[in-house]
């Protein structure tokens, strides 16, 4: 089953939508606009009467955005949106491990915001380190299993880190882990314009795709809109 954002060019980078059964990676730098990318599709599937669990490890709320961009109060929207804050990566483990008894019918899109954040805070205690690798390498293929038993959509985001050659090249957090269990890839971008965002579709590779958005209030555009005074 295909799961279209209803953004014409996002959805062709996307070859038709986010796809159930398999595994999604997006990664970018800060302020790329990885939770509109997840919410884009959350508002989609709200739109279609389909279900979404949103697991938010960041600092802020989903909310907020996701009213700006539906134009709806949380509380019109929370009988097929669910959302888990894990507060440290062991939590998040344990919510990824039940994650199965909060599927029901008609929900179709798991989207984690992001997968490495509490990893990276757990990395700090160097003694766990090799422990921490092999949790988050073990949450990725449960989500995975996740995907394919119940032909549910994943999308996990991720953070990135700095690449040695070149303080303007980036890669992703744990990006041998992620790259293993991940069916598709795609790259974020800042662009130079406001609101621009460069997306790209790294994996897989056949015709590879790339397109240039816009953040809006109501999320991706492609075209930028000028704010009235």
């Amino acid at each position: 089953m295909i799961l279209p954002s209803g953004i014409s060019l996002l959805d062709r980078i996307m070859n038709g939508g986010l796809n159930t059964g398999i595994f999604t990676h997006v990664y970018g730098e800060a302020a790329a606009g990885k939770t509109t990318f997840g919410l884009q599709f959350v508002k989609a599937m709200y739109r279609q009467g389909l279900g979404t669990i949103y697991i938010n490890s960041e600092s802020t709320s989903p909310v907020e955005r996701l009213e700006q961009m539906t134009g709806k109060p949380f509380n019109e929207l929370e009988n097929l949106v669910k959302i888990f804050l894990p507060k440290g990566f062991n939590e998040q483990g344990v919510l990824i491990d039940d994650l199965e008894l909060y599927i029901r019918d008609g929900m179709q899109l798991i989207v984690i915001d992001t997968l490495t954040r509490h990893y990276r805070l757990a990395l700090e205690d160097k003694k766990t380190n090799y422990a921490n690798h092999r949790e988050l390498n073990r949450q990725a293929g449960v989500l995975k299993g996740l995907a394919r038993h119940r032909d549910v959509a994943v999308l996990v985001l991720n953070q990135v880190t700095s690449k040695m050659k070149g303080l303007n090249d980036f890669e992703p957090v744990a990006g041998n882990i992620l790259d293993y269990w991940s069916d598709y890839v795609i790259k974020m971008n800042v662009g130079r314009s406001p609101g621009e965002r460069l997306l790209r579709r790294i994996v897989p590779e056949e015709g590879k795709s790339e397109g240039r958005l816009f953040l809006t209030e109501s999320g991706f555009s492609v075209e930028r809109t000028i704010e009235k005074e």
